[in-house]
């Protein structure tokens, strides 16, 4: 081992190597198109340099931006960034571990642990808000170990600033770090005036919201027309629904997922140098351990009063402090950290994971979503309440320019005033059809939206009368059709005067009773994944065939017996693909 401050080309070459083979790793595990949930909508977004989802992510869309206008297929690099991202994290997790071992090689088994955990690898090969929020919270924790002068202290506030216009949960990292400067570092009024300062220019491209409003974006969620509603939206004021309202017997539940993700993140046996770790920590460093346990304990107490369906990821503030206090716990076992062992398992590592992570050839959330659109006849107008399906649609029509003569609306964010600008600006003609039932809603909803003395009653009734008089005005022309894979409130308080009918993976509005018309399944191909642990993959794919079913049923009801063979062939095709 050399003399602490002595380096050499294995300084350079074990990190260069680290990251070169886990970006070949993500690389060959990258997903090579859209996926589920929110990937469509921040392609769009990054693509036309829009206004994502709370909290905005000013940040990411930026960068985002030049990797999707690079030459080639614009969701691949943004995949890509999102592999970059976490590569340069994973470095950043040696380097800590570097700092804190003083030996390349035992610094070497963190930084793999954390490169191919679950949490990590999963987030690396989508295109995701995470990898930059996994990168900032590694070098937030890195700058701290540098903290001697008030000039890195000042780098590192800036940094936490900046970490904020990406994702808020960053605040469950920033909190105990900026008391742990207070206390141990006792930093002069006036460092602290600086310091705070600092943290709110970092914070200050939040002001990239209200610029790209002005500049009529064309994804711009939460009309950031002002102050007000760049806070509502910087808050997620749009999300507080699903925000501390849980049950304790939903946050029990979500707190014991929370700890068995961890400890799959860990491969359960990892846990025990991470138990070592607190305890050397508490004996010898009682200010770091506290650090590390308040990290842990508000990201868990945010996590487990959230519910939403990519939660795994806001566990990595959480999983990063761990990862770093096992470090600690693996001083007494470095003797045993060398090449022949750290190398191996690193290997391992990656294999006991690769199956659970990898979307090499999943085209499953493109093909699915484009099942639901392109079989449909042209001018079509497809109401949409399953965002998996929504999300990618954007991608297709604002980016690939696919698509374009259909009228596609999210019936959810309908009750979003922001949405009715966006449905103003992208379907013109057909926002003028429906022009009078928009403008009796919309005072409504403004009340609503601020908060205003509302009749529940008045709103709700005036956009069901809204979504009937788009329906209504629009069959006079062309089709309609509903995505909708399970039974809708709002769309059953809708008084069809023709009957709905599955075609394929949508509804139709069949304005012909006199004749059948089954859907040919010949015309769509979705690709079953050859891995599935994720569960809202699964949950599609369980949709597929449950679409596909009910088709079948609605064929035989109508004595097509033909039609319904080729379905079924269809349908075990899928299942054995």
């Amino acid at each position: 081992m050399k003399a602490s401050g002595t380096f050499s080309f294995s300084d350079i070459i074990i990190p260069l190597c680290m990251g070169i083979t886990v970006l070949a790793v993500y690389i060959y595990t990258l997903c090579p198109t859209v996926y589920l949930i929110d990937s469509g909508e921040l392609a769009a977004v990054s693509y036309t340099l829009g206004i994502a989802h709370p909290t905005g992510y000013p940040l990411y869309t930026l960068i985002s931006y030049l990797f999707a206008r690079a030459p080639g297929e614009p969701i691949v690099n943004a995949n890509i960034f999102s592999a970059a991202l976490s590569v340069i994290a994973a470095l950043l997790m040696y380097a800590i571990a570097r700092r804190l071992t003083r030996d390349r090689m035992a610094a070497l088994l963190p930084a793999l642990l954390f490169a191919f955990a679950p949490t990590i690898w999963r987030i690396s090969i989508t295109n995701e808000v995470y990898p930059l929020t996994a990168v900032f919270t590694v070098l937030i924790l890195l700058l701290l170990q540098k903290t001697s002068s008030m000039r890195r202290a000042y780098i590192l506030l800036y940094c936490i600033g900046l970490a904020f216009t990406n994702h808020i949960i960053i605040f469950s990292i920033a909190l105990p770090v900026i008391i742990y400067l207070l206390i141990t570092r006792r930093p002069a009024f006036k460092h602290i005036f600086y310091g705070i300062i600092l943290c709110l220019l970092g914070l200050s491209l939040y002001i990239y919201l209200i610029a790209r409003y002005a500049g009529s974006a064309v994804l711009a969620w939460g009309g950031t027309y002002n102050v007000e509603r760049l806070l509502w939206h910087i808050t997620g004021k749009q999300y507080q629904v699903w925000m501390f309202t849980l049950s304790m017997n939903e946050i029990l539940n979500n707190f014991v997922q929370g700890l068995g993700m961890i400890a799959r993140n860990f491969l359960y046996v990892f846990l025990i140098p991470v138990i070592a770790g607190f305890i050397h920590l508490y004996r010898t460093a009682r200010s770091s351990f506290w650090l590390y346990t308040s990290i842990v304990a508000i990201n868990f107490l945010y996590a487990v009063n959230y519910s939403i369906p990519d939660i795994e990821s806001y566990y990595i503030p959480a999983f990063c402090a761990l990862v770093i206090v096992s470090i600690h716990g693996l001083a007494r076992a470095q003797r045993y950290l060398k090449w022949y062992t750290v190398l191996p398992a690193g290997i391992l590592i990656m294999l006991v994971n690769h199956n659970a992570c990898s979307l090499r050839h999943t085209t499953f959330a493109d093909d699915f979503s484009r099942a639901h659109f392109e079989p449909l006849p042209a001018n079509s107008l497809v109401i949409c309440t399953f965002w998996d399906i929504y999300s990618p649609a954007l991608y297709f029509q604002h980016v690939k320019d696919q698509r374009t003569d259909l009228v596609i609306i999210d019936k959810e964010l309908l009750r979003r005033t922001w949405y009715i600008h966006y449905l103003k600006r992208t379907y013109p003609a057909f926002y003028a059809q429906g022009q009078s039932a928009i403008e009796a809603y919309l005072p409504e909803l403004m009340k609503f939206e601020y908060g205003e003395p509302y009749n529940p009653q008045v709103i709700q009734t005036r956009y069901i009368q809204m979504l009937q008089t788009f329906i209504v005005t629009h069959l006079t022309a062309n089709d309609v059709y509903l995505v909708m894979p399970y039974p809708d409130n709002d769309l059953c308080q809708i008084k069809f005067e023709y009957p709905l009918v599955p075609y394929g993976f949508v509804f139709r509005i069949q304005k012909d009773t006199t004749s059948f018309h089954p859907f040919d399944f010949s015309r769509v191909t979705i690709h079953n994944p050859v891995h599935a642990y994720d569960e809202r993959l699964i949950h599609n794919r369980d949709l597929v065939k449950r679409m596909v079913q009910g088709n079948i049923s609605y064929m035989m009801q109508h004595n097509d017996t033909t039609a319904a063979i080729k379905a079924q062939q269809w349908l075990t095709d899928f299942t054995v693909d």
